[in-house]
């Protein structure tokens, strides 16, 4: 019965012995309610203090192995670029040459901490052979070989990825080292946009690239590094051109923001490729130069030395001839030798005008003297001048060497 439907008193009040009743208790004789016996309850057994400390100690084990080795390792994995900054280790410390690496690349502290987080490996050619193959790749085909990559244990594109460049070991390819880990590093960047950035900028990229002349060797890169997976591509778009390309002013507003993250000078980060390109250029012209003139001064020495040769050759027969007049006057009478009158031209063109022979031969003999000497000192000054093409010749063949050997380090198989 609710409390509702008890009988009360004129007052409203209910009585106590009404509610009584109505729970079921009987009143005493003096109009007070019987009191509630309650059972004692048994006092909970104490467990003992090396029972407590035990499950402290088993509690606070627990808790520091979480702690120390399953927490870290989640909070450095996480997807959560926020965290770099809190968690220690998350971005490990960089060796001094990632250091300066990320200095000559122009990085920004996000760019840096990506960098670092991904462990570049820097490595000989013997070192970084097979370090890049990719699955599906035919490993005959000429592609012209990987200098770098960003990926996982499994091989390919992949988020949490390591990158791996190829440093070749003469120093003069510096500049071809940091192009190649800045665009290894952007293949890191392009893993950090959300789906929508990627769409965006995706899409001034290739507004960019159908710009550039057909003929510039980027297509070919980008074509070489694509080959067969096609889903790469606007990940490999974003890296060359984000090291390749510059506009004055700047690209795509939106596709520059994106970089703008990564890198604080991208331009003078396009400078360190283009001035390697001029280094290539240059060395190349250099030894085509040098060969050039050599070729030339080849064809000069032996055009002298033909021409040489050959008035050597005529100068011998005007002096044979001198010889015979003189044994034929040698051989007249003293009578028929003072009357004998003789007129010449000499070989190049100088005339001898009529006068008695012994006199005629007199001035031939002066002129034979004169051109022996002069053939003499174009003999000697050819002589020199072999010498020094002899030298040129092994100079040219050290730099053609040298530029060959270096553009062989460029392809590290």
């Amino acid at each position: 019965m609710s409390s509702d439907e008890l009988p009360r008193a004129p007052s409203g009040r209910v009585p106590r012995w009404v509610v009584d009743e109505a729970a079921g208790q009987v009143p005493s004789s003096n109009g007070w309610a019987s009191p509630v016996v309650v059972e004692p309850v048994p006092a909970p057994r104490r467990r003992s203090l090396w029972v407590r400390l035990g499950v402290v100690a088993v509690v606070a084990g627990l808790g520091w192995w979480l702690a120390t080795a399953v927490l870290p390792g989640m909070l450095q994995e996480a997807d959560a670029p926020w965290l770099d900054g809190i968690v220690v280790g998350r971005v490990p410390e960089p060796t001094p040459e990632v250091a300066a690496l990320a200095d000559e690349m122009f990085l920004t502290d996000e760019g840096r901490d990506l960098l670092y987080s991904s462990r570049p490996e820097l490595l000989g050619a013997e070192e970084f052979a097979g370090r890049c193959a990719r699955e599906g790749d035919d490993a005959a085909a000429p592609t012209g070989g990987a200098v770098g990559c960003y990926h996982s244990t499994a091989g390919g594109l992949q988020v949490g990825g390591r990158i791996v460049i190829y440093q070749p070991a003469d120093a003069r390819l510096r500049g071809f080292v940091v192009e190649t880990a800045a665009h290894e590093l952007l293949h890191a960047a392009w893993n950090e946009l959300s789906p929508t950035e990627r769409t965006t900028v995706t899409a001034a990229l290739e507004g960019v690239v159908a710009g550039i002349d057909p003929a510039d060797d980027l297509h070919a890169q980008l074509d070489g590094s694509v080959g067969i997976h096609a889903g790469n591509r606007a990940t490999e778009l974003f890296s060359y051109v984000g090291t390749q390309v510059w506009a004055p002013g700047g690209l795509d507003p939106a596709l520059e923001a994106q970089y703008a993250r990564f890198v604080t000078d991208r331009e003078a980060l396009v400078g360190v490729h283009t001035a390697f390109q001029q280094q290539i250029d240059t060395l190349t012209s250099d030894v085509n130069t040098a060969q050039e003139a050599l070729s030339q001064r080849l064809f000069d020495q032996q055009v002298a030395t033909a021409q040489l040769d050959a008035d050597t050759t005529r100068l011998a027969q005007y002096r044979s001839t001198i010889e015979q007049e003189e044994a034929r006057l040698a051989a007249l009478p003293a009578s028929e030798r003072a009357r004998s009158l003789l007129a010449w031209t000499w070989l190049d063109g100088t005339p001898l005008p009529e006068a008695p022979a012994s006199e005629l031969i007199a001035s031939a003999r002066a002129l034979l003297a004169r051109d022996e000497a002069a053939l003499a000192a174009r003999a000697e000054a050819l002589r020199v001048s072999g010498e020094e093409i002899t030298a040129e010749e092994t100079r040219v063949a050290g730099l053609r060497a040298d530029a060959e050997a270096l553009f062989a380090q460029l392809a590290p198989a």
